[in-house]
């Protein structure tokens, strides 16, 4: 499928500004993760803490960047003809519900604030609105879909359907808190269910849709079983990720052998799409293929056990967002709009590369004695360079709208209409 179908057409011109704003929401939350590192270091101003800090850098993540941009893509793909105006206006509400949750999960965090003589949970309140708007978002999706036939569909209709399940982890936890229920499992079960479905269900799936859209005879070529490996798979390994002590064998068996099935269905997958694909695709799923041999990991019970207690977690959770998921979707974007979507994606992928080798001396896998302040500052550097050039990327698109805007308004004002003189 060539980018210059959709560079013309009048539908993808419609939700070019989603991913306009999806990337601002993506400096945002990047710039948000270097203020959490420089807190690390020397401490956060104006009453800000850590922990709210790394709610809002996450939930942004989620909500604001990839969430609203993955909804466009698929249904740019998929939608043959004029696309519905519902289909348009969800992922606007999507990335603006992102942005709403930002400043209260900023401020307060989970903690309820004092409002008119009531305590409101205000952060879980705009992220339940996100919620609402997922499911509006899944209904007009197998609403509208459902006549068009696509090679990638099968997979981003299990993604679509990942990202509607993984809302039961956020309701779950939600009613916990209302019932005053004090249970370590599943206060533990619900938060990661929720996040490893929406990570590993929806944006795995989508961006694997993405991947291998510009050659759908790839996925006609698929085995069958990898897209059974991870449609019964994924909803269980959610608690290989959970700590040791709170899971019973018996389910953490069970979690080893569905993440273990579903880490190599995706490495297998990363393997096939990486032989054919362009070098915009080649470093995401180099990360992919990283990402499932960290899963295969993980799904035996005491490599997962000394996983965690080392603190690799968050490098895998930076390897999986930061690495596939966010270099995929840019490279996903140029697929449909063009060069133009991404620019300097090439300085992208450096950046992750650093961002990702500087937090290796925040695990265990670091010795001690090689550790100091030292850390911190590279952990800070490092955070720095995905930042700047999204800075950049985003600034240069914003420059080139408003230029070509300018053009476009100067040709049809009579006023400034050029005439010879006779």
């Amino acid at each position: 499928m060539k980018h210059s179908a959709f560079k013309r057409s009048s539908e993808g011109t419609r939700l070019w500004g989603i991913w306009i704003g999806a990337l601002g929401c993506f400096v945002l939350a990047a710039a948000t993760g270097v203020l959490f590192r420089y807190g690390m270091l020397a401490g956060l101003p104006a009453g800000l803490s850590l922990g709210n800090l790394r709610h809002a850098h996450s939930h942004l993540m989620y909500f604001g960047w990839v969430t609203p941009a993955l909804m466009a893509m698929i249904v740019l793909h998929l939608v043959r003809g004029r696309i519905p105006s519902s289909v348009v206006w969800i992922p606007w509400i999507t990335l603006l519900l992102g942005l709403a949750a930002y400043v209260p999960f900023l401020l307060y965090g989970y903690r309820p604030v004092e409002w008119a003589g009531r305590r409101l949970p205000l952060a879980t309140m705009a992220a339940g609105l996100n919620i609402f708007a997922w499911y509006a978002y899944g209904v007009v999706y197998f609403r509208w879909t459902r006549r068009f036939d696509h090679p990638a569909r099968p997979w981003w209709d299990l993604a679509v359907s990942f990202l509607l399940l993984s809302s039961l982890g956020a309701w779950g936890r939600a009613g916990l808190t209302i019932f005053r229920i004090e249970d370590p499992f599943w206060e533990s079960a619900t938060v990661h269910f929720f996040l490893y479905l929406f990570a590993d269900g929806w944006l795995i799936l989508a961006l694997i849709g993405l991947a291998g859209v510009r050659d759908p005879e790839i996925f006609r070529a698929l085995p069958r079983w990898s897209w059974w490996a991870l449609a019964l798979g994924t909803p269980w390994a959610f608690l290989s990720l959970m700590p040791p002590t709170e899971v019973p064998w018996a389910l953490r068996l069970l979690a080893g052998v569905g993440g273990g099935a579903a880490a190599l269905a995706l490495g297998m997958m990363g393997l096939r799409f990486f032989r054919t694909a362009p070098l915009e695709w080649r470093v995401p799923l180099i990360f992919l293929g990283m990402c499932a041999l960290a899963k295969l990991g993980f799904s035996v019970p005491p490599l997962a056990s000394w996983a965690l207690e080392v603190g690799l977690r968050i490098p895998y959770l930076h390897l999986l967002l930061l690495g596939f998921v966010t270099l995929g979707l840019m490279a996903g974007a140029r697929q449909v709009w063009g060069a133009r979507a991404a620019p300097w994606l090439s300085a992208m992928f450096p950046a992750v590369g650093l961002m990702m080798l500087s937090l290796v001396p925040l695990t265990g896998l670091w010795p001690s004695a090689w550790s100091g302040r030292w850390v911190l500052v590279a952990a800070m550097v490092g955070a720095l360079f995905p930042f700047l050039i999204a800075l950049g990327m985003f600034g240069r698109i914003l420059w080139v709208e408003g230029f070509q805007r300018g053009l476009a308004f100067g040709s049809s004002n009579p006023g400034m209409e050029v005439r010879d003189g006779g």
